[in-house]
């Protein structure tokens, strides 16, 4: 469950990424959002490989 939550923000973080990059053409103005989820997904991602990794 935890696994598609994950999937699901990602993907609509590239949606918004993808919105605000071909669509409104405003993503230089919105570096700051762009930067911090970003960083967000990026500790999530973290997270979630050390949580599920099997070794």
């Amino acid at each position: 469950m935890s696994l598609m939550f994950g999937i699901v923000f990602f993907a609509g973080y590239i949606a918004w990424v993808l919105y605000r990059l071909v669509i409104k053409r405003d993503l230089k103005q919105h570096l700051n959002d762009f930067y911090g989820l970003t960083f967000f997904i990026g500790v999530w991602m973290l997270i979630y490989y050390f949580l599920f990794h099997k070794s």
